[in-house]
C-alpha cells in the first residue's frame, strides 16, 4: 500500500483485545494479510507471524463465502459491518463480528479491507443461555396465567408441561408427585411429554419406590442437575435403566414446607451442563406448580385464591405485577416494590403508564394491544420506569394475558437490566474515546509481546520520514534512528528496561530522519507482565523539537540578561567602594556627633546594598540549569563543609536516597548551616540530619540544638525581607526548592532549637538507589 496514506485501524489493538487486520484480496489467488494484530493468539491460537510464514493461512481461516462478501463491497459504500466465521488453531469456530473499510488498489484492482473485529464465540453462548432461560420465563408466565384460567386441570397441567419441556428445549418432560398416605413415600407419574424422536412413556429408569435413589436427595429439597457421568451413582444407575439418557435435572415440588413431587427434564441427544439462570427458571416453575397443586388424591388444582396467587408474587425474584383490563395495578410482589421505590399499596393507584417513561408509552400499548387481539401469545420488550423520587431504571418486561374475575387482565414478570444497559453505555462511550484519540494523536505508540511488535500507530511517517511499514519491519530498527550521542545511554537504559518487569522511565533525546535532519523526541516506556504471564513494552513517543528550540532559544536570553546583570553588579560594587571610601574620610573630619550617627548609619546602608547585591548574584542561578537526581548524603556532606563552622558536629543519619532538585540543592544546606551558627546561640553544638518515608513524600529533617526560630517569625520566616539578618538566605531556599515541587516548613525539633522539615513529593525522590554505611 506504498503511497497510500498510513491506516489508522492498528490503534485499536493498544486499546482493545478485539482484532485488528488489514488484508489484501487479489482479483486472482489467494488472499494476503498485511497486517494482524496479536490479539490473534487469543482469539484464534496463531502467531502474527504464522500468517506471513504460510500464506495459505489465511485461505483456510477465510473461506471462499466470506472473500465474496468483502469483494461485493465498493470503495464508496464506506464502513461495512459482517460476521465471520473463522476455524482457530484447536479447530473450534470462533464467531467474529466485524467493521471493514475497502480500497481498491488503482494500480492492481485489488480489494484492501481495512478493520477490527470482536470474538463474540462467548455472547453468542451467552445470549444462547439467555435466550433459554427467558423462553423458560415465558412457559412460566403461561403457566402462572394458564393455572388462574379456568379449564380442564388434566389438560392444564399437560399443556404447561409440554410449553416448559419445549422452552427448555430437552428430549422428556415428566411431574411426579410424591404419595405419602403409606409407610414408604411413592412417586406416582401425574403428567409427561416428549420431544419428536424420544420415547413417549414412563422413562425406563423412573422406579415408583425409590426413583433410582434420588428420592432422599429430592426429600431434602435438593436440585438434582448435570450429565449423569457428574451425577455419581444416581447417575450410573440411570445409564444402565435407559442408556439413550445423557443429561438430567430434577426440580424439587415444596408445599407447605414439604416435598409433595418433581418437575424432571431428561436430555438424550447430547450431555448438557443446565446453567444457573436456567436451574433459577425452572425452580420458579417448580413454585408456580406447587402453588396451584392441591393435597387431594393425586390431582392438581388451581390457585385462584388470593393468597396463594401472592405467594407465587413473593417466592419470584423477579418482579411481577398483575393489572386488569384498564392496565390499573391490581397487585405487584415485594421484588417490583423494591425496584419501583412505593409500597405494594401505593402502586395499587397507579396504572402502568404512571410509572412508564414517557417515550416508552406508545410502544407498550401497541404491544398490549396486539396482546389483547390475540396477535401475540406473549409480549416482551425493554422499557424504562420512574422510579419514586424521579430515578429512572430500564427493564426486561415479560407481558402474559391472565383471566380474572373481573375480566381480561396482564400478568407482568419484570427483570432489572440497569447494569447492562450501563455497561452497553460506557462500552459506546469507551469506543467514542478510542475513535476521537485516534483521530487526534500526534505522536507514536507501539507495543511489543515477548519481543514481537504487535502494534504501531501514529504519526510515523511526519517524525521519522520512514513508513510504518518499513518501522513495523525493523528496516530500520528504532535504535538504528537514536542520535550517536544519545544512542549508547538511551540503549543502555532500554537493556535494562527489557531485563525489569514493573521497570519504566521517560527521557528526552535525538532521532536522525530519513533526510538526515534531527528531531528531539520525548519517550515514556514501561515494561508489565499480562495477565497471561507474557512479558509486554509498550511507549509513547512525541515530538518535541519545537519545545526544545524555545528552551534553547530561552537559555540563550538568559545567558544575555545574567550577562548584562552581572556587569551591572559589577558597577554597583564600584560605585559602593568609592562611596565607602569618601564615608571613611569624611568620619575623620566629622566632630559633631549627630553627624557620626548619619555617618554610621549611611555605612550600614553601603552594607545592606552590598549583601542585596551578592544575593542577586547566587538568585540569578536559581532554574539557569535543569534539576538533577543527586545524591542527598553527599549533598548535606558537601554544604556542611561549605560552611566549616567552629564547634558543631554534623549527625547526618541519611543514606541511601537521592532527589530530583535543582543544582543549587547544596546551596540550600550551605544556607541552613549559616543559618544556624549566626542565629542559634553560642549553645549549638550540633546539627542533626536524618530523613523518614511519609504517604509517597520523603521527610527530610534537619535541626539544631540552639535557641530557635522566635515564635513570631514561625509563620513567614521563608518571605522576602523576614529574619533577623538581611531576609533573603531562607527565601532563596524556598525558591530553589520549588522548582521540583519540594516544600520546606520549620518548628521546634527534638533537640530543642530550630527545625526545617524538607518535604519531597512522590515521583521527585528515589530510595535503595546504593548502599552505605551510616556516619556521623
Amino acid at each position: 500500500m506504498e503511497g497510500y496514506p498510513a491506516p489508522y485501524l492498528t490503534f485499536f489493538a493498544e486499546k482493545t483485545d478485539d482484532l485488528v487486520y488489514r488484508l489484501r484480496l487479489p482479483c486472482r489467488g489467494a488472499p494476503e494479510a498485511l497486517f494482524i494484530s496479536g490479539s490473534v493468539r487469543s482469539i484464534l491460537g496463531y502467531a502474527p507471524g504464522d500468517f506471513s510464514d504460510d500464506p495459505s493461512l489465511l485461505t483456510l481461516l477465510l473461506p471462499e463465502n466470506d472473500r465474496s462478501v468483502f469483494r461485493d463491497l465498493a470503495p464508496e459504500d464506506g464502513e461495512c459491518a459482517c460476521t465471520l466465521h473463522l476455524r482457530a488453531k484447536d479447530g473450534s469456530i470462533r464467531v467474529i463480528e466485524t467493521k471493514n473499510a475497502t480500497i481498491t488498489d488503482p494500480e492492481t484492482g485489488d480489494l484492501i479491507i481495512e478493520g477490527i473485529g470482536r470474538d463474540v464465540t462467548e455472547t453468542i453462548e451467552r445470549q444462547k443461555e439467555i435466550a433459554s432461560r427467558d423462553r423458560i420465563l415465558e412457559a412460566v408466565g403461561y403457566a402462572a396465567s394458564g393455572f388462574l384460567s379456568q379449564g380442564d386441570w388434566e389438560s392444564r397441567i399437560q399443556t404447561v408441561i409440554r410449553r416448559l419441556g419445549e422452552a427448555a428445549d430437552t428430549s422428556r418432560t415428566y411431574l411426579y408427585l410424591i404419595d405419602w398416605s403409606g409407610s414408604v413415600p411413592v412417586a406416582c407419574l401425574k403428567g409427561e411429554w416428549a420431544a419428536s424422536g424420544t420415547y413417549a412413556g414412563k422413562p425406563d429408569h423412573l422406579d415408583g419406590l425409590v426413583y433410582g435413589g434420588a428420592l432422599p436427595l429430592l426429600l431434602c429439597g435438593e436440585t438434582i442437575a448435570g450429565p449423569l457421568r457428574d451425577l455419581g451413582s444416581f447417575g450410573e444407575q440411570v445409564t444402565k435403566a435407559s442408556p439413550d439418557t445423557q443429561s438430567i435435572i430434577i426440580v424439587p415440588i415444596i408445599i407447605r414446607g414439604r416435598v409433595s413431587g418433581f418437575i424432571g427434564f431428561d436430555e438424550c441427544r447430547n450431555e448438557r451442563v443446565w446453567t444457573p439462570p436456567e436451574i433459577q427458571a425452572l425452580e420458579i416453575a417448580a413454585r408456580i406448580i406447587a402453588a396451584a397443586i392441591k393435597r387431594d388424591d393425586d390431582h392438581l388444582a388451581l390457585a385462584g385464591s388470593e393468597n396463594r396467587f401472592r405467594g407465587i408474587f413473593e417466592h419470584s425474584p423477579l418482579g411481577m405485577v398483575l393489572t386488569g383490563p384498564d392496565y390499573m395495578i391490581m397487585e405487584a410482589n415485594s421484588a417490583f416494590s423494591r425496584m419501583i421505590g412505593y409500597s405494594r399499596n401505593e402502586l395499587l393507584f397507579f396504572s402502568f403508564r404512571d410509572i412508564t417513561h414517557p417515550d416508552d408509552i406508545p410502544g407498550n400499548e401497541r404491544g398490549l394491544l396486539d396482546l389483547m387481539q390475540g396477535k401475540l401469545p406473549i409480549y416482551r420488550v425493554e422499557k424504562r420506569y420512574i422510579r419514586n423520587g424521579g430515578g429512572v431504571f430500564w427493564a426486561d418486561v415479560t407481558v402474559a394475558p391472565v383471566t380474572l374475575p373481573t375480566g381480561n387482565g396482564y400478568i407482568a414478570m419484570i427483570r432489572d437490566i440497569s447494569l447492562k444497559k450501563e455497561a452497553e453505555r460506557r462500552l459506546a462511550e469507551s469506543e467514542e474515546m478510542h475513535r476521537s484519540f485516534l483521530q487526534h494523536f500526534h505522536g507514536i505508540v507501539y507495543r511489543f509481546v515477548e519481543g514481537e511488535p504487535v502494534f504501531l500507530h501514529g504519526a510515523i511517517t511526519e517524525i521519522t520520514g520512514y513508513l510504518p511499514d518499513e518501522i513495523g519491519a525493523g528496516t530500520p530498527s528504532w535504535s538504528s534512528l537514536i542520535h550517536p550521542d544519545d544512542a549508547p545511554g538511551i540503549i543502555e537504559r532500554y537493556t535494562t528496561l527489557y531485563d525489569t518487569p514493573g521497570d519504566r522511565f521517560s527521557t528526552d533525546y535525538r532521532i536522525i530522519r530519513r533526510d538526515g535532519s534531527i528531531r528531539w523526541v520525548h519517550e515514556v516506556i514501561k515494561h508489565r507482565i499480562g495477565e497471561t504471564g507474557c512479558s509486554i513494552i509498550e511507549s509513547s513517543i512525541v515530538d518535541i523539537t519545537r519545545r526544545r528550540e524555545m528552551e534553547e532559544a530561552l537559555s540563550r536570553s538568559n545567558e544575555k540578561l545574567n550577562l548584562l546583570q552581572s556587569v551591572t553588579r559589577h558597577d554597583i560594587f564600584n560605585q559602593l567602594n568609592t562611596l565607602s571610601a569618601y564615608t571613611e574620610l569624611m568620619k575623620d573630619l566629622i566632630t559633631d556627633p549627630q553627624a557620626g550617627e548619619y555617618c554610621a548609619g549611611l555605612e550600614a546602608t553601603i552594607e545592606r546594598i552590598h549583601r542585596i547585591s551578592a544575593f542577586t548574584q547566587d538568585y540569578q542561578k536559581v532554574g539557569v540549569h535543569g534539576p538533577a537526581w543527586q545524591d542527598l548524603r553527599e549533598v548535606i556532606n558537601r554544604g556542611f563543609g561549605a560552611r566549616s563552622p567552629d564547634g558543631i558536629t554534623l549527625e547526618n543519619e541519611v543514606s541511601g536516597y537521592e532527589i530530583y532538585a535543582d543544582p543549587l540543592l547544596e546551596k540550600v544546606l550551605y544556607n541552613l548551616v549559616d543559618n544556624s551558627c549566626k542565629y542559634g546561640g553560642e549553645l549549638v553544638s550540633r546539627f542533626h540530619v536524618f530523613c523518614h518515608e511519609a504517604e509517597g513524600e520523603l521527610c527530610i529533617c534537619l535541626e539544631d540544638d540552639g535557641d530557635g526560630i522566635d515564635s513570631s517569625l514561625m509563620n513567614h520566616i521563608f518571605e522576602y525581607g523576614a529574619g533577623k539578618g538581611t531576609g533573603l538566605g531562607l527565601f532563596l531556599i524556598k525558591e530553589i526548592l520549588s522548582i521540583t515541587g519540594i516544600g520546606i516548613e520549620s518548628g521546634t525539633g527534638t533537640l530543642g532549637g530550630a527545625a526545617f522539615e524538607i518535604r519531597v513529593p512522590d515521583g521527585r525522590w528515589r530510595g535503595g538507589v546504593y548502599n552505605t554505611s551510616r556516619a556521623s
